[in-house]
């Protein structure tokens, strides 16, 4: 095995890590706003708050479910008072959810417990390392995208979300 190839295996590792880091703390904030919301419900609240209203195909997309499946993650989270549905009044087949003053309170609480994991995350560098970190990431980030593109040429399919 030679030395990239250990690193790689380190770095997968270590990655994965981080990964389970931020699982653990994004389902922590939302349990912290509201106790009965789950993963993919959160990566919607999220999209909304980000992203303003968006149509069911595109919030779909985003959770990477079926147009049908999705529909039943709206109905959980309109019932919370998280979310609204209304319907286009130019397309009546559109129908747009978009975040209730309780969801931009939840998102808003969201937001800032992942911000403030974030910083304790960085206060551990100095200013130096922290810029280093992050053109390093930027850099591993920019690569990562153009393996998703190979292997989606490939034939593979990958998306971004």
């Amino acid at each position: 095995m030679d030395n990239l190839e250990k690193r790689a295996l380190d770095f997968g590792t270590v990655v994965r890590e981080i990964l389970n880091q931020f699982r653990h703390m994004h389902e922590l904030a939302a349990w912290g706003q509201t106790s009965n919301i789950g993963p993919q419900e959160l990566r919607i609240l999220e999209l909304l708050g980000d992203s303003g209203p968006q149509m069911m195909r595109s919030l779909a997309e985003h959770v990477n479910l079926a147009v049908n499946s999705i529909t039943s993650l709206v109905d959980s989270l309109e019932q919370k008072g998280l979310v609204t549905r209304t319907r286009s009044e130019t397309d009546r087949r559109v129908i747009n959810v978009q975040l209730t003053d309780d969801g931009k309170r939840a998102y808003e609480y969201v937001s800032d417990a992942k911000l403030q994991f974030h910083r304790a995350l960085l206060s551990a560098l100095t200013e130096d390392e922290q810029e280093i970190l992050l053109v390093l990431f930027r850099k591993i980030a920019r690569e990562g995208w153009q393996q998703v593109q190979l292997l989606s040429a490939d034939g593979h399919q990958l998306s971004n979300t």
